[in-house]
């Protein structure tokens, strides 16, 4: 029996060697959306996929079980620092001290900014692309 979607995405995240909570968190997919893919219960939509795409895997095989594992040009997921990672606990420590409805509106405020963050680097990034073609 060929392995699924699921399967093939268990293997990649314990070759990245992360738990389940790990690799939520990296991704940004909540953790019990990643236990259904795994358990073969739900199928990535798009979102997710550009998401796990992220870490490295080759979409091809994760999808169709064709290919390498890895995305070519790609060998893991980017490694975080130590510091990075202490501030993402001590962020994660903070939200828990508070109410839900001040947490949810925190996390709201931090998603929109990082958002905004993210899409201002990938046109500096389009930017830089279509100065290196044109230089």
């Amino acid at each position: 029996m060929k392995p699924t979607i699921g399967k093939r995405l268990k293997a990649w995240r314990k070759h990245l060697g992360l738990t389940q909570e790990e690799f939520s968190s990296r991704t940004g997919l909540h953790i019990g959306v990643v236990r259904k893919y795994e358990n073969g219960v739900n199928v990535p939509g798009g979102e997710a996929l550009v998401a796990i795409g992220k870490t490295g895997v080759n979409l091809n095989w994760l999808l169709l079980g064709q290919g390498d594992m890895c995305a070519e040009g790609e060998a893991k997921y980017p490694a975080f620092d130590d510091a990075y990672l202490r501030k993402i606990d001590a962020v994660k420590g903070l939200l828990d001290g508070l109410e839900e409805d001040r947490r949810n509106a925190v996390l709201e405020e931090i998603f929109s900014r990082v958002q905004e963050a993210k899409r201002v680097a990938d046109l500096e990034e389009l930017v830089r692309e279509m100065a290196r073609k044109l230089g």
